[in-house]
């Protein structure tokens, strides 16, 4: 895999770098360490929000390249001439954007989950403005926990590479956010939601998520998520809930005459006072009872 070269800073998402300021501090290949939370007013979480740290050497970058799965999963890294400061100042414009309705929201640009899909939605037009005084930023790429594992790679973003926005909304504020950047954000949650879908499903339902070919969990999962929120799941207890049941009971639970839904109703004299939430909890905890086996299983 291509090697992240002449790194100069590495921006360390503190969340995803537990007790970050202590092992921060006691590196010896770290120059300066910059908390961009810190004179903001989410100072509070400086050592949980992006910090920008400048690099003596490229320890910390090769650590993350030979694949030690914390750092590379907590970290990016920067290319830039700029001093410490003026990077960290550059940084300090991305941590909120205004999301629909013009409401303000963290931006977790230290994430490299959150980076990668957010600088990647821009695609080959990246803002120039977005990138300011970095001349390359590196952010691994790596297989989601639903396949097969596969080699880590990095992605590169480059300031020469872009100009213009490709967003279709004009851009009222910094850093621009159009519709293909929140699809962005949105399918970063995803693949979390789907990451900790599976570890449950792994440690809990083993045998029934081993019986998924492993090619085509992701679309699986996928499918579920949708179906729950047709329905009308709306939390992510909903969401988990829909798709433990699909497991378990087959992914028509909810609609197949004979299904696990069909045979709760027909025993149930509630339905009609709860609301489709509620009657997705009910049915969840009477999947669990002895009653909701069918008798040819029972035997």
């Amino acid at each position: 895999m291509e090697r992240p070269q002449a790194m100069t800073h590495a921006l360390v998402d503190g969340v995803r770098y537990p007790n970050a300021f202590k092992r921060l501090y006691s590196r010896d290949d770290i120059e300066d360490i910059e908390p961009l939370y810190l004179m903001t007013r989410w100072s509070s979480l400086a050592e949980q929000g992006p910090i920008l740290v400048r690099l003596k050497s490229s320890l910390l970058a090769d650590e993350a390249h030979a694949g030690d799965e914390e750092l590379y999963r907590s970290l990016s890294l920067l290319s830039s001439q700029a001093s410490t400061g003026e990077l960290g100042r550059h940084l300090g414009q991305l941590v909120t954007f205004q999301g629909q309705g013009g409401h303000e929201q963290l931006l977790r640009f230290a994430d490299p989950l959150v980076t990668r899909h957010w600088l990647a939605s821009y695609e080959s037009a990246l803002p120039a403005d977005i990138m300011g005084p970095i001349d390359t930023w590196w952010v691994a790429e790596w297989a989601p926990n639903w396949v097969e594992p596969r080699p880590l790679a990095w992605q590169m973003f480059r300031s020469h590479l872009s100009q213009a926005s490709t967003t279709p909304e004009p851009a009222t504020s910094f850093p621009p956010m159009g519709s293909a950047q929140l699809r962005a954000l949105d399918a970063v949650d995803r693949w979390q939601l789907k990451e900790r879908l599976t570890d449950y499903f792994r440690e809990h339902m083993s045998e029934a998520w081993q019986q998924l070919p492993v090619e085509g969990r992701g679309i699986w999962l996928e499918e579920r998520l949708n179906e729950a929120i047709a329905w009308g799941a709306s939390t992510e207890r909903q969401l988990a809930i829909w798709a433990s049941l699909s497991l378990r009971w087959g992914e028509h639970f909810m609609a197949a005459s004979d299904g696990l839904y069909a045979r709760w109703v027909v025993q149930t004299t509630e339905k009609k006072t709860l609301s489709r939430q509620e009657q997705l909890y009910a049915l969840d905890a009477w999947s669990r009872t002895q009653e909701a086996i069918p008798d040819d299983d029972a035997k």
